[in-house]
C-alpha cells in the first residue's frame, strides 16, 4: 500500500477550536486604533492554530488588464526561515500576466475564489513561485471589499504537503471576511471625517480637533479662512468637472506647503479653513506665502490654463473671561476671522485681512 505525504487537516474538534481561535483573534483587529496595527497578531494566531509555515497579507495596489501590483502588507512565521517580510521583491511586486495558467488564476482572485495548490501540481508563474518561496502548499483566500478584490489572506506550508478540508477553509474565509470588515470600518471613519472630493479634513472634524486643542491651551493659534475668488466663474465657463479638478488642485498646493501640525479643512463650496498652532502675525506670513503661490501657477484643464487667486480672513485665539468652553472659543475666533474674509473679498478679493 502506497501511503501519501501529504499531511491532512484536522477535522471535528479541531475545526472547533479553529472557529474559537478565528473569533479570538478578531479582538486583534478591533481593539486597535487601525486594524493594521493588531495585524501581526491577528495572523499570529492563525498561524498558530493552523500549524502552518506562514500566514501573510498582501494588498492589491494596481490592476490592469495585462498585470497587477500586490504590497506584502504582513506575515507571520514559525521560523525565521520561512519568513519573506523583508525580501524586497515583494515590495509593490508587479506580475505580468503572459501566461494563460496566470490569467486563469488572476481572473479567480478577481471572482473571490478559494485556491488551493500543490507543488506537484504547479506549472509556469506559480511554479517559479513554489521554487523561490520553498513552498509545497499553499491556500489562498481573497480579500474582497465592496465587490472589488483588495487583497489575499495567504497560508503557506513550507516543511511538508497538506490538504484543506472545506470546514477548515471556511473557518478562514471568516478570518478574511473580517479584515473585510476591518478595512470598511476603517473607510467609514475616514468618510465621516474627511471630504470625499479633495480629501481634507471637513467642517465637522476640524472643529472637534481645534476643540481639543483649544482645551489644552485655549489661547493659542489662529484661524485663517480662505476663499476662492470667482469660482462660481469657473463652473461657468469650464464646467463643474473642471471645478472639481481646481478645488482638487488648490488643495494639493495649500497642504503641500503648510507646516506639519497645520490642520486644514474643505468648509464647504469654494471655501476652507486653516488652524495654524501660531500667533496672528506667523499665520499671516504663512497665509501670504499661500497667496503668493497661487499667483504663480495656473491648474491645467484640458487645452486650458486655468488662473487662481483667493482672499484669506485671519483671526488669533484671544484670551477672554467670559468664555469657557472650548466650542465657545472656537465660535468666537471664526467669528473674526469670518468677519476678515468678507472685508477681504469687499477690498477686491486676492488679499489678506488680518482680524486684530
Amino acid at each position: 500500500m502506497i501511503q501519501s505525504d501529504t499531511k491532512p487537516m484536522t477535522t471535528d474538534g479541531g475545526d472547533i477550536e479553529l472557529f474559537i481561535a478565528v473569533s479570538r483573534a478578531a479582538q486583534h483587529l478591533i481593539n486597535q486604533q487601525s486594524w493594521r496595527d493588531g495585524l501581526g497578531d491577528f495572523l499570529r494566531v492563525l498561524g498558530e492554530h493552523t500549524d502552518t509555515n506562514r500566514v501573510w497579507v498582501f494588498e492589491v495596489l494596481e490592476q490592469g488588464p495585462d498585470h497587477y501590483v500586490t504590497h506584502y502588507l504582513h506575515e507571520w512565521s514559525s521560523s525565521p526561515q520561512y519568513s519573506n517580510i523583508a525580501d524586497q521583491r515583494y515590495v509593490e511586486h508587479r506580475v505580468e500576466i503572459r501566461e494563460p495558467e496566470l490569467r486563469v488564476f488572476y481572473q479567480a482572485r478577481l471572482q473571490g475564489q478559494v485556491l488551493k495548490h500543490q507543488r506537484s501540481e504547479v506549472t509556469g508563474h506559480l511554479k517559479r513561485e513554489f521554487d523561490y518561496q520553498g513552498i509545497e502548499s499553499m491556500l489562498t483566500i481573497p480579500i474582497m471589499v465592496e465587490g472589488e478584490w483588495w487583497g489575499i489572506l495567504g497560508f503557506d506550508d513550507c516543511a511538508r504537503s497538506r490538504t484543506y478540508p472545506e470546514s477548515y477553509v471556511a473557518a478562514l474565509e471568516i478570518a478574511a471576511v473580517l479584515i473585510t470588515n476591518a478595512i470598511l470600518r476603517e473607510r467609514l471613519q475616514w468618510e465621516v471625517h474627511h471630504d470625499h472630493l479633495t480629501g481634507l479634513l471637513n467642517r465637522r472634524a476640524l472643529i472637534e480637533r481645534i476643540e481639543q486643542q483649544l482645551v489644552e491651551t485655549p489661547e493659542q493659534g489662529s484661524l485663517v479662512i480662505i476663499d476662492i475668488d470667482w469660482f462660481k466663474q469657473v463652473n461657468d465657463a469650464y464646467g463643474h468637472q473642471a471645478g472639481d479638478e481646481v478645488l482638487k488642485s488648490f488643495s494639493q498646493r495649500l497642504q503641500s506647503q503648510l507646516p506639519e501640525e497645520a490642520l486644514l479643512a474643505r468648509f464647504g463650496g469654494e471655501e476652507f479653513a486653516l488652524w495654524l498652532p501660531a500667533n496672528g502675525p506667523k499665520a499671516r506670513y504663512i497665509a501670504e506665502q499661500l497667496r503668493q503661490s497661487l499667483n504663480e501657477s495656473a491648474v491645467p484643464w484640458r487645452d486650458h490654463q486655468i488662473t487662481l487667486t483667493a482672499s484669506f480672513g485671519i483671526a488669533e485665539m484671544r484670551a477672554t473671561k467670559t468664555l469657557y468652553s472650548a466650542s465657545a472659543l472656537f465660535e468666537h475666533v471664526f467669528g473674526r476671522a469670518d468677519q476678515a474674509l468678507f472685508q477681504a473679498k469687499a477690498q477686491g478679493r486676492n488679499c489678506i485681512v488680518y482680524s486684530d
